[in-house]
């Protein structure tokens, strides 16, 4: 019995591979492969890589923090800032001929939408502050306190706008946002409490906050092409937030306003979808 084997590569816009089988003189062919099938399952490898590492540098920090109490948690903090960028940077270079601070959204001019982006912190306080009197912590009006704030979110909008929601173009924008809000909320999660000694409210507010603020960011980062105006947003919302602890009418207008954002983004998104697809398009 002649058994013959025949393999046909079909043209390179279907990625397609077909093995046919031929016993005596009924062939057999099946479906063995899809191209993209490889690349897909070599991109959850690096998703889950990245998560690894972010992840896996960050949370081991916080385990030297509980095994050796006397180390500095503030400076334990400063280096668990940076996993996001960490962990983007070497999966960066080792996959893509495209120059790192170009892939991550950093080289990138401004536009009109940067506007929006600083303008939304500053509508969000005049409202509150016009509607109650919050008593601000002396460190607000330290620079360098807002200096380390843009930095740390600077550093988180490289790894997870810049990087990680790249990986995830495949998905819709909403979808996207959605997932990168939920990790980087968990993520946050064992940070606070260990090294802040946060409060069971003040944690919830900051889950709340990292799901509904990741939409908004996501949308800023597309029109953009730039992760300085998310930064810039990112800062003035985050530490807005914190003014309105202890402030329970305040933090229900706070996130009241943050859903209203999303409904405008949904608009927004709605009438420029082409601001997330291209931008976020792997290339």
């Amino acid at each position: 019995m002649k058994v013959f084997f025949i393999v046909r590569i079909l043209t390179v816009e279907t990625n397609y591979v077909r093995c046919a089988y031929a016993i005596g003189k009924t062939p057999i062919s099946f479906s063995l492969l899809e191209g993209g099938s490889v690349m897909s399952a070599f991109e959850q490898r690096k998703k889950r890589l990245y998560l690894f590492i972010v992840f896996g540098f960050a949370w081991g920090l916080l385990a030297i923090t509980l095994a050796a109490p006397h180390v500095p948690g503030f400076y334990l903090a400063g280096f668990i800032a940076i996993a996001p960028l960490l962990a983007a940077y070497p999966l960066q270079i080792t996959n893509y001929d495209q120059s790192f601070l170009a892939h991550v959204f950093v080289l990138s001019r401004p536009n009109n939408w940067w506007i929006v982006a600083v303008l939304v912190p500053f509508l969000f306080s005049f409202i509150l502050l016009s509607t109650y009197s919050l008593t601000a912590h002396p460190l607000v009006f330290n620079p360098f306190v807002w200096v380390i704030v843009f930095a740390v979110a600077l550093f988180q909008e490289i790894g997870w706008r810049g990087f990680l929601q790249r990986e995830l173009s495949r998905l819709l924008f909403w979808k996207s946002s959605l997932v990168i809000g939920i990790i980087s909320a968990c993520w946050h999660i064992p940070i606070a409490l260990i090294l802040f000694d946060t409060s069971d409210t003040l944690l919830m507010m900051l889950v709340v906050y990292f799901v509904l603020a990741a939409a908004p960011l996501a949308f800023i980062v597309g029109a953009t092409k730039s992760v300085f105006p998310s930064t810039f947003m990112q800062t003035g919302l985050f530490i807005l937030l914190l003014l309105t602890t202890g402030y329970y009418q305040a933090v229900v207008v706070f996130f009241a306003l943050l859903i209203m954002l999303n409904g405008v983004v949904m608009l927004l998104n709605a009438v420029f979808p082409s601001k997330f697809t291209n931008t976020f398009k792997l290339k």
